[in-house]
């Protein structure tokens, strides 16, 4: 498995790109908001996160490998959680991810079906699909810091002490610095979080309780 190229953009088409990475030249297939965000530096080095797909029907038919690159390894696990859902195939998937991450996962986890529908490719029906799967699966995807390093504090909650397992929090603490949050942003998400009365029995269940207090 391919999970990491670097090399030299040399052309970007509409739903992919070609890597010069000699003696070779690569097409590796990219999301939309990707596409935006790197359509600028033909001629520069770039490095991919990448996972493979295979193209096809087993039965019969032509099976074709198609690499996928994303500029992070968090966009490559949403890309891999978003292709879950029934109905939401390769190519389904990376035509609808036209926003960040982040704002994808917001739209799941506040589970608007109606902005959701009107991504490329996603009707009413994939998208209430789509909800009902990954809505507690995408939080920490929701809580992606933004571009300037900022993130919403809200102020902590009075009360009773939360509970959680040492395992739940250690976790979450992980995957909030995997998506941007630094050591002490973290550690304050999490004790804002666990000053209040409710008993966390899961990452999930913790990881939405932080989304809840940092949502605007």
């Amino acid at each position: 498995m391919i999970t990491q190229i670097r090399g030299v953009l040399r052309a970007v088409n509409e739903e992919s790109l070609t890597l010069g990475v000699e003696p070779f030249e690569l097409e590796v297939l990219i999301p939309e908001h990707t596409r935006r965000q790197i359509q600028g530096k033909v001629g520069e080095p770039i490095t991919l996160h990448t996972t493979f797909y295979i193209e096809g029907q087993a039965m019969g038919g032509r099976l074709t490998p198609r690499l996928i690159g994303f500029l992070s390894t968090i966009e490559r696990e949403f890309f891999d959680t978003f292709c879950s859902v029934d109905g939401v195939g390769m190519k389904k998937a990376l035509r609808a991810m036209v926003r960040p991450v982040r704002e994808i996962a917001r739209t799941i986890q506040e589970q608007d079906v109606k902005t959701l529908s009107t991504f490329p490719g996603i009707g009413e029906a994939t998208a209430e699909r789509i909800v009902a799967k990954l809505r507690r699966k995408v939080g920490i995807y929701a809580l992606i810091v933004n571009p300037d390093g900022t993130t919403s504090a809200p102020a902590p909650s009075n009360g009773e002490a939360a509970h959680a397992e040492p395992d739940v929090v250690s976790d979450a603490y992980a995957a909030l610095l995997a998506v941007g949050h630094s050591e002490m942003q973290a550690r304050a998400a999490i004790d804002r979080v666990m000053a209040g009365r409710k008993k966390f029995k899961s990452v999930a269940d913790l990881i939405e309780a932080i989304y809840q207090q940092e949502k605007p």
